[in-house]
């Protein structure tokens, strides 16, 4: 976001927090806290997952913060919208209490947010091609000269940025991912880069052969960096305590590896299902 890169009507959105919460005294047992959570349309799966209908559907994230927030002393109300609309409603002050996710390196909430609690899992970045012009290693941009790249419109790619003024590269941007990787599979461009979770997910989802992709490490160009939950720094300082803690006894018992794993298939069972 931005490498995040319906709606909200109305979009002023106020909360219901306790007196007690606010005196940062223990939370009150007769009316939930509400939590706003941001979910971005389209283009976050497997974090986030919209149906066709614009109802968020689980993912990564959406699982985490639900098993965060589970019980009564909270209601978690889900905001589907499109990523530049969720940054620029952040960045308005048009909604209040908020959460979603994002990472150090990406500048994604501006002042208004704060990181909270452990790292949920950490990125790897890959190119998918079916070039014989990519190369089988990259370890550097310059490995990239000349290639055609699709990413993500409104997405940043840290790591790209130089290659791009350079020239090096020309990038495609896309709306779906699915659209990106029929332009890999029919030949059209030379590669798609983004998360390995991301595309191997979208990959699982395409229809026809699709078997001339394959994989190639990109994290000399975009090195590995963690995912972090991120909420509106008004925010309670004891809900932050409580959002803390809750996740640091997830990591601790395995439940958020448990949760990726949902998702994302392992290593191994990855490269069984494509041979």
């Amino acid at each position: 976001m931005s490498k995040w890169n319906k709606g909200l009507p109305g979009i002023i959105l106020t909360v219901s927090l306790s007196i007690s919460v606010l005196a940062g005294k223990a939370f009150s047992s007769e009316a939930p806290i509400i939590v706003n959570y941001l979910v971005v349309e389209e283009k976050t799966q497997p974090f986030q997952i919209v149906s066709e209908e614009g109802h968020s559907r689980g993912g990564i994230i959406s699982d985490i913060v639900e098993a965060v927030f589970e019980g009564p002393a909270f209601a978690v109300k889900h905001h589907v919208m499109p990523v530049n609309r969720v940054q620029q409603s952040i960045a308005d002050l048009k909604v209040h209490h908020w959460i979603s996710f994002g990472s150090p390196v990406w500048t994604s909430f501006g002042e208004m947010g704060e990181r909270v609690g452990v790292p949920l899992f950490e990125t790897r970045h890959v190119l998918m091609t079916c070039s014989p012009d990519v190369p089988s290693e990259i370890d550097s941009v310059d490995d990239l000269a000349g290639l055609s790249i699709v990413t993500l419109r409104h997405f940043d790619y840290l790591g790209l940025d130089e290659a791009v003024e350079e020239g090096l590269v020309r990038l495609i941007p896309v709306d779906r991912y699915t659209a990106g990787l029929e332009l890999v599979r029919v030949g059209s461009v030379d590669g798609f880069i983004e998360m390995v979770s991301r595309l191997r997910y979208q990959r699982k989802q395409l229809e026809g052969d699709h078997s001339c992709i394959r994989e190639v490490d990109a994290s000399a160009i975009i090195p590995n960096y963690p995912i972090h939950l991120y909420l509106d720094r008004r925010w309670p300082t004891t809900v932050k305590q409580f959002i803390a803690k809750r996740l640091e006894e997830m990591a601790a018992a395995g439940e958020l590896e448990q949760i990726f794993n949902r998702y994302v298939l392992t290593e191994a069972i990855w490269q069984s299902s494509v041979q």
